[in-house]
């Protein structure tokens, strides 16, 4: 079983979530500067004509039983901005609201994925690629 303490949870959201941010704020950001959307930052998927980052989080026995999460997040050419999260190895979705909330965290990979999506969130807001 997977443990992580109030006070740890309430320094990891004070260090990482610089921007206050939560997943519903964040569903309102806009990109703000296409300019930089580009590689290596960013690979595009001309499948869905978007402009990608993913991460898997895991180790390799992980991976090979299927109990890895990940993070994608895709700037369209329309200049829609989404992002999602996933577990087991992307059967399904991992659905939370705010970072860092004791009850949603199960696993290291969970808190994990929070803690390098927010990495890579507050480098994108840095660089001017999105925001409010």
């Amino acid at each position: 079983m997977f443990y992580i303490s109030k006070s740890e949870l309430k320094e990891l959201n004070s260090s990482l979530n610089k921007y206050n941010l939560t997943t519903a704020k964040l569903k309102k950001y806009k990109v703000l500067n296409r300019s930089l959307i580009k590689e290596p930052l960013f690979w595009y998927n001309n499948i869905i004509n978007a402009w990608c980052i993913n991460k898997i989080i895991g180790t390799n026995d992980d991976r090979h039983f299927g109990t890895d999460s990940e993070y994608w997040i895709g700037i369209y050419d329309d200049n829609k901005f989404k992002f999602n999260f996933s577990c087991y190895g992307g059967m399904c979705n991992y659905v939370f609201t705010k970072f860092f909330k004791q009850e949603d965290i199960e696993n290291y990979n969970d808190l994990n994925v929070q803690i390098e999506f927010l990495r890579k969130i507050n480098e994108l807001i840095d660089l001017g690629i999105i925001g409010e």
